[in-house]
């Protein structure tokens, strides 16, 4: 299967060379996913889904066209070829575009992209990976009245990226998630919470662990409570901080943000932005990190790239468009969500280095504070002022949680929640392409009621 994607990325490149294209891209991808969703006991929905397609990126001059299919026929292909060389004739040139990316180097090996045993995972398998994670939420739910929503999503495939430079890979990854999401009612109140595992690795499925702390999670948040609020310390557990870093700060160091002038961190590289407690890269080459890949989706090879180190701004995540503009380096971030879109930016595998403790060691330090185990707020990227709503928050009394918080906002902005940054924990949690213990922020503006 490797060598026939090449083979059609590599006719769909020659043609369009053909056609009057000086450059050319193209980007194949084929992949199959399997998901069930349940609802306490009984299946509400089971899934087989099987994609495959190709992109074609066309460059005449610097003007440039793009055009797809949903197959991998040869007349469909050579009709998107054909459309693609006509779009970028007629297109307005881009003064800024240099050039499509090459490769002189060897492209890394990362080790557990993928798992035979999840690529061929059974329909009886994953279900009975739900009953588990269900049964599991049902043993610590007794007593409560409930309704536990479980779900399993698992996908395997390849890509492969040609271009007319030289650019010639393909490879293979699977991932699986499991979740467990219960609902619980006592009385007048009713909360919800979930918790879940995602992996390339199949034997790192847990689903006893996955239900139980779902369902304790969910009873922690009954009777919630607002506070007086005022300026206190807010802990931002690994769940809260793959949105707050993850979405919130990962996004501003995009350089295509930057060089638009849309990000809060623009002409802050090489400046002290953040505590010196603050260690961040972004590291395509973790082996099996969901962000793990040997090159990016321009089949540029990928790396490790420091971006925050001792607190100061140490790089951008590029492209090879935005690499070429500023004339550095590209650091192998492109990314597509899959053939059918043009390159953008986005993290590999975004990691905030950890330091020691576990949340609660972080906890008993705090006299009066709350913790943010989840939001789903993230901030103004070109300001960076976040009004960050606790969707699963905590208020913390003398070193202990007293009880959970309702109509709770953090107000802070990014810059100064990076300043403020003075202790980082060591439980560290993937929570899809962010990596982060739990960490502190000194102070920030507690709302509540």
């Amino acid at each position: 299967m490797k060598e026939e994607l090449l083979t059609i990325a590599e006719s769909a490149v020659k043609l369009a060379e053909k056609l009057g294209a000086s450059q050319a891209e193209a980007y194949v991808g084929q992949s199959k996913s399997f998901s069930i969703e349940a609802e306490n006991s009984a299946i509400r929905n089971a899934e087989e889904k099987r994609d495959a397609g190709i992109g074609i990126r066309t460059v005449i001059g610097k003007k440039i066209g793009f055009a797809f299919v949903t197959t991998l026929a040869k007349k469909d292909i050579e009709e998107a070829v054909t459309r693609s060389v006509k779009l970028a004739k007629a297109s307005i040139a881009d003064p800024d575009f240099i050039s499509l990316p090459s490769c002189e180097s060897s492209y890394p090996i990362v080790k557990g992209l993928y798992d035979t045993n999840i690529a061929e995972l059974s329909s009886e398998a994953t279900a009975d990976m739900i009953i588990r994670v269900i049964d599991a939420s049902k043993q610590s739910l007794e007593g409560y009245g409930y309704a536990i929503f479980a779900g399993v999503q698992s996908s395997s495939g390849m890509n492969a990226v040609v271009n007319s430079l030289g650019i010639s890979f393909s490879e293979s990854r699977t991932f699986i998630l499991l979740y467990s999401s219960p609902v619980v009612k006592e009385t007048d109140d009713q909360t919800q919470s979930y918790d879940f595992q995602i992996t390339r690795d199949l034997s790192e499925i847990d689903p006893e662990h996955v239900g139980r702390s779902a369902a304790e999670l969910t009873l922690s948040l009954l009777g919630p409570k607002t506070i007086e609020g005022g300026d206190m310390p807010v802990i931002f557990a690994p769940l809260g901080a793959g949105t707050v870093l993850g979405r919130g700060f990962a996004g501003a160091v995009s350089a295509e943000e930057v060089q638009k002038g849309r990000s809060y961190i623009s002409d802050a590289l090489g400046d002290s932005i953040a505590s010196e407690n603050v260690e961040i890269i972004d590291d395509a080459l973790r082996a099996a990190g969901l962000g793990s890949r040997s090159f990016d989706a321009e089949g540029y090879p990928s790396q490790h790239t420091a971006i925050v180190e001792g607190g100061v701004l140490k790089g951008l995540l590029h492209n090879s468009y935005t690499a070429n503009k500023d004339q550095v380096q590209n650091t192998g971030n492109a990314s597509r969500p899959s053939y059918s879109g043009l390159p953008s930016i986005a993290p590999s595998n975004f990691i905030l280095s950890p330091g020691r403790g576990t949340l609660d060691d972080l906890v008993s330090e705090i006299d009066r504070g709350v913790l943010c185990r989840n939001t789903a707020d993230t901030p103004n990227m070109t300001t960076g002022d976040l009004s960050a709503m606790l969707y699963e928050g905590f208020y913390i009394e003398n070193g202990e949680l007293k009880h959970p918080l309702k109509n709770t906002l953090v107000g802070i902005n990014m810059r100064n929640l990076l300043q403020r940054v003075n202790m980082v924990g060591g439980d560290t949690k993937v929570t899809l392409s962010m990596i982060s213990p739990s960490f502190v922020v000194e102070t920030a503006t507690v709302t509540s009621g």
